[in-house]
């Protein structure tokens, strides 16, 4: 099926059926280098930014991938189908495309970086005062399993839930993962400085859109919402100028949390689409978030404290961790054929939608 062959099964493939439809298109492309880091198979790491349409633009339309590494696989096949497809733009308009904001988490398959940070809790300002989550502190114990099987998993939800009832949704949600600073082999850990994967992103926005007076973002994960739909989170305030414009470019879904398996969104900290509207101050900045649902709330949250456990604990046991890792991947990019057309047939018509929104801004 043509709409699975976009789909890669690692970094390096990706990344050249990434380059090879960018250049097709005639879009210029410029790619950062991971300094420091490889890929599993030794490979360089990047993040590359591809340009379609007049450099000095002024209106941009901006689609990330990758921000929590393994979630850009389905964004990547995202960006490559709507690259192959050869749009025509409208006057003064150019798509730019991140790809692999996250390239180490990309390559070895897992969601954080390679300091076991979460790239989207890590977009805060270091020279400050941490963020502080104090609810975390109380869960970490039940999220730091030790040994990996159905009783131990079975008893960190007892105190997940417990504390859930006992402090409500939206109090859980916030503690659990709306970002902390505090336990480094935890899970959404914000850091405890400014990744590279942060500077690298800096850089091509302050390149590539530093001219642009209309810009909107659109940042793709998986794992959010029923499965093989698609969901948009809006975290711009009520009756502002940027959530009606993604209410008029997307419809109200856009903005009322259809469809998404969540009882309270958390508060997070140090999101990569709040720093972007910060880094163009000058410029009219529509932000919004895609997430392509994969599995129910629980066993998302179940891969999260696989996650961890593969990082720190997994090593002691690779014949078990290996078996977990088929379950953590299934979660994040799964392989089921439908899955995959559904993403692909879905993100044309929110990407077209995003170009022509942003066009007449």
């Amino acid at each position: 099926m043509a709409e699975l062959e976009a789909f890669s099964d690692s970094y390096a493939e990706a990344r050249q059926k990434f380059v090879e439809a960018a250049l097709r298109a005639g879009a210029k492309l410029t790619s950062y280098k991971h300094p420091a880091e490889r890929g599993p198979g030794g490979e360089a790491l990047y993040l590359d930014v591809s340009v379609l349409g007049p450099g000095n633009a002024s209106r941009v339309f901006v689609v990330g991938s990758g921000t929590h590494g393994i979630e850009g696989y389905s964004g990547s096949a995202v960006q490559r189908a709507w690259l192959r497809g050869r749009p025509r733009l409208p006057k003064d308009t150019a798509v730019v495309f991140f790809h692999a904001q996250n390239p180490w988490g990309f390559a070895h398959k897992t969601r954080v970086t390679e300091e076991n940070v979460d790239l989207n809790r890590n977009f805060i300002d270091f020279s400050k005062p941490l963020p502080r989550n104090p609810g975390y502190a109380e869960l970490q114990t039940a999220i730091a399993i030790k040994d990996w099987n159905e009783e131990s998993i079975a008893g960190a939800f007892v105190e997940l839930d417990a504390y859930r009832e006992r402090v409500g949704e939206k109090a859980f949600s916030d503690a659990f993962n709306g970002g902390q600073y505090t336990h480094q082999d935890g899970i959404f850990y914000g850091g405890a400085r400014k990744q590279w994967s942060n500077s690298a992103f800096r850089a091509a926005v302050e390149t590539h859109l530093e001219r642009a007076r209309s810009v909107a973002f659109l940042d793709l994960h998986t794992g959010i919402g029923p499965r093989g739909e698609h969901v948009y989170l809006c975290f711009h305030p009520e009756a502002s100028p940027a959530r009606e414009r993604a209410c008029a470019w997307w419809g109200e879904r856009a903005v009322n949390l259809q469809g998404v398996t969540h009882n309270k969104l958390a508060t997070y900290s140090g999101t990569i689409i709040d720093a972007f509207s910060g880094m163009l101050p000058s410029a009219e900045v529509t932000s919004i978030v895609v997430e392509f649902g994969t599995l129910p709330r629980r066993e998302m949250q179940r891969a999260g404290l696989a996650q961890r456990w593969m990082r720190f604990e997994g090593p002691r046991d690779p014949v078990l961790a290996a078996k977990v890792r088929r379950e953590y991947e299934a979660a994040f990019y799964p392989a089921d054929p439908e899955w995959r057309k559904a993403v692909q047939e879905q993100s044309r018509e929110f990407i077209d939608r995003g170009v022509a929104g942003i066009s007449s801004s």
